[in-house]
């Protein structure tokens, strides 16, 4: 069995669409958690248009981590994934991925490509991986977390997502909480492959007003994770930040003076959140008594 687990705030034509490619799956041992983050009802017209799929419908409070946590503790299945609300299946995909894992049983996390509604590839962060076993570097342009599924020995070892980092988390740091359980996950020893013929469909954000809202704590996001795991301040610089201003400063070649402030303010973040985390990581091993 393969388990979905959804966590959904504010969306309705966006799931209705995920559910309906559901419907259509020639692989059909799948069961969806659905949990629900919404203050109303709003779900329960379309639970009732699609009664025939296995779904649990649980709530929690708002945050994208938190209700993936509340997902896992009652996933059955043997494989795991952690689909955005928004993004839909191609027919074959669940069929396809419980074959894969057959045949491959040294590995442990499958990525998929990730396509727009044009069939156009999106990801991974760097479009022109090929095939490949991700290591600690490769991680980070391969792992979005709704083209990732995990074998439940992962999710059992590994635990639970960090409640600190995401979407709608109590924190500055708005995202890298895949990231960093992908990364938890290699540093068990589990082997992780990043296969692009295998795809999922996610809608391309264009909204450029969009992303400069959220750029900043999302790059603050990756900084903290990066801190937490140990990458060092060069490996910041050189992976992440000057990529970020070299972009924004190629942005600015072109006249794109919106793009340009999005990288600008996502390098900023990138060193922000890097530092922050110094500073969150040295408390939390004094709260653990581990200060000399």
């Amino acid at each position: 069995m393969i388990s979905l687990i959804v966590s959904t705030l504010g969306r309705t034509d966006e799931l209705e669409r995920f559910l309906a490619t559901l419907d259509t799956q020639v692989f059909r041992d799948f069961e969806v958690i659905l949990v629900d983050q919404n203050p109303d009802d709003r779900l329960k017209p379309l639970l009732a248009r699609h009664c025939r799929l296995p779904i649990q419908h649980l709530r929690s409070a708002k945050g994208l981590s938190r209700g993936r946590n509340v997902g896992l503790a009652v996933a059955r299945g043997e494989i795991v994934s952690i689909p955005d609300d928004d993004c839909w299946y191609p027919p074959d995909l669940l069929a396809e991925v419980h074959s894969w894992f057959q045949q491959h049983t040294d590995f442990a996390i499958l990525f998929t490509a990730v396509r727009d509604e044009t069939g156009e590839l999106q990801g991974p962060r760097r479009r022109s991986v090929e095939a490949c076993e991700c290591d600690r570097n490769a991680v980070w342009h391969c792992g979005i977390s709704f083209n990732a599924f995990l074998r439940r020995s992962v999710t059992q070892s590994v635990g639970q997502f960090d409640e600190r980092l995401g979407v709608g988390c109590p924190t500055v740091f708005k995202s890298g909480e895949e990231t960093d359980y992908f990364l938890r996950a290699l540093d068990l020893g589990y082997r992780v492959w990043y296969q692009p013929e295998l795809s999922i469909c996610h809608p391309f954000l264009r909204n450029v007003k969009r992303i400069r809202r959220d750029i900043y704590p999302r790059a603050m996001g990756v900084g903290f994770v990066l801190r937490r795991h140990g990458y060092s301040l060069v490996r910041l610089c050189t992976n992440f930040v000057a990529r970020s201003f070299g972009g924004s400063l190629i942005s600015l070649c072109t006249m794109d003076f919106g793009m340009a402030q999005v990288r600008l303010l996502q390098g900023c973040g990138q060193l922000a959140g890097y530092i922050h985390a110094g500073k969150l990581l040295r408390c939390e091993i004094c709260v653990q008594g581990e200060c000399s």
